[in-house]
């Protein structure tokens, strides 16, 4: 059975090169190809569009939401086990990085030939009371880190290439903002079927000027969000179990995605954190 349309494009310089990188070492496969246009299937589910060359004429193959990342840029794959790549990977003597955060999750990063960081994300076991205290641990923490900053602060970064602390709280309080409406209608309407409808960072970064504009209302409306999830988690007794139906991630529960918010956002506030002792401010 062809799977779903993809989400994901990634357009390489070679695609035989390509395709025979993510067969060899991930066991992906092909489902089809049209001239320069392939679309491979992966282990765990879902599938991704290969590109070669800069064209325009692969919409027609994808969803209508799709991510098309630049080389040089991460894209994840979820559902693999962590423990079998770093196996494969060390046997055959491939470099990659591997980043853990415990308790919460492993993410095991490998460049491809185009450029592009192929990252591996696997969940680890929290208990349900470590998630909503990682969540709610947010509303304070974004205050702590960005007290005393100027807007000129805001503008700084932490490596050449990276992005600023302005663009990075801005990020991550859009990803809040996209997985609320997620979550409340997992709430309100337990078990219903929901479209996911993906989005590129990068996209909404330029979309919607993260560069040039102030945080302070964001900041306010990440905090209440935060506030107004909570409050209803403690008014349902049912509420981390409570879930949506997706097509292309199956269920997802309020449990996970509180868990995958509270991990995202932590994970930026300590990138401020780092460009703030880079910076000495």
């Amino acid at each position: 059975m062809q799977s779903a349309k993809p989400r994901l494009v990634l357009t390489v310089d070679d695609l035989e090169r390509s395709l025979s990188f993510y067969r060899h070492l991930f066991g992906w496969s092909e489902e089809w190809r049209k001239d320069t246009i392939a679309q491979w299937k992966l282990p765990s589910g879902g599938a991704v569009l290969f590109t070669e060359g800069n064209q325009e004429d692969f919409k027609e193959y994808t969803d209508v939401a799709f991510v098309k990342p630049d080389p040089g840029q991460r894209f994840y794959i979820m559902g693999e086990k962590i423990e079998n790549l770093k196996r494969k990977f060390e046997k055959e003597q491939i470099d990659y990085e591997l980043e853990v955060d415990p308790g919460f999750g492993r993410l095991m990063m490998v460049k491809d030939p185009d450029g592009f960081i192929v990252s591996h994300w696997e969940e680890l076991y929290m208990s349900d009371e470590e998630i909503l205290s990682l969540y709610k641990s947010g509303i304070d923490r974004i205050d702590t880190v960005l007290q005393g900053l100027s807007n000129n602060d805001l503008d700084l970064v932490r490596a050449e290439g990276k992005w600023s602390i302005r663009q990075t709280v801005l990020h991550f309080i859009d990803s809040d903002l996209t997985m609320f409406h997620r979550m409340k209608f997992a709430l309100a309407e337990d078990g219903r079927n929901y479209k996911n409808n993906p989005y590129d960072p990068n996209l909404w970064e330029t979309g919607t000027n993260y560069k040039g504009r102030s945080i302070k209302t964001e900041v306010s409306l990440f905090k209440l969000i935060r506030e107004h999830v909570l409050n209803l988690c403690e008014s349902l007794p049912d509420c981390l179990d409570r879930k949506i139906q997706t097509e292309d991630q199956g269920e997802l529960t309020v449990r996970r995605m509180i868990k995958m918010v509270a991990g995202h956002a932590k994970g930026h506030l300590e990138q401020i954190e780092e460009t703030r002792d880079i910076h000495h401010v």
